[in-house]
């Protein structure tokens, strides 16, 4: 019941999946059911909309490759992110297109994305309908601002955090680890910066009685 209440929620576990499912979203697993699938890379998913850059396409395992090559000094450099929408009809990663236990058979799914990224990595902020973000492996710092006061950045995260000398002064923040479900309301403005390798989905969900448009 809680997420027709328009406040963000971290579940601490929420994200638990089986020993089988959970090595699906190792570097191996992942390896042996998609290294050939083709994915585009982005400093930013909305990039190409934004100024028309073109993304950097990579098969999983070139993608693994580069995030292996990536150290401390040049990480900062190399902020390729992967958030990949998938299609209904996608294969080699459907076993991400999952909803999280709380929320099986209780909402309508609207669309699935899979994500894959090094530390400094993330996605700006930005808003759009209610969704949950689990995070199978990793660690991520998250930035929020709600509703009447939306903030949506044009830039790789890290890179705006450097640009500004840190978070919004009105962004809340909390840190999500591996095995965390993180709720976003509708209209809250949000944003994640990979704190180390990290790996999940995240759902866009309504539901056939309630939407939870801010009211």
């Amino acid at each position: 019941r809680y997420v027709m209440h328009p406040r963000p929620l971290l579940v601490r576990g929420g994200a638990k999946l089986s020993p089988a499912a959970m090595r699906n979203f190792t570097r191996d697993g992942l390896l042996e059911v998609a290294a050939d699938r083709k994915v585009e890379t982005y400093r930013y998913n909305w990039e190409k909309d934004f100024d028309g850059t073109k993304p950097t396409t990579k098969t999983l395992a070139q993608y693994v490759e580069f995030l292996r090559d990536r150290t401390a000094a040049n990480g900062a450099k190399k902020l390729h992110y992967v958030v990949e929408r998938l299609p209904p009809e996608e294969s080699y990663l459907n076993f991400s297109a999952v909803l999280p236990q709380p929320l099986a058979g209780k909402v309508i799914e609207v669309g699935t994305q899979f994500y894959l990224g090094g530390a400094l990595m993330g996605v700006p902020l930005h808003r759009h309908g209610p969704a949950v973000n689990s995070l199978v492996f990793g660690r991520k710092l998250w930035f929020l601002i709600p509703p009447g006061r939306e903030l949506v950045v044009n830039d790789a995260m890290y890179d705006y955090l450097s640009r500004v000398g840190g978070a919004p002064p009105e962004s809340q923040r909390c840190v999500q680890e591996a095995g965390d479900v993180f709720f976003v309301p509708r209209g809250w403005s949000h944003g994640t910066l990979c704190l180390e390798e990290s790996i999940g989905m995240s759902h866009e969900f309504s539901h056939n009685l309630w939407d939870m448009r801010d009211q």
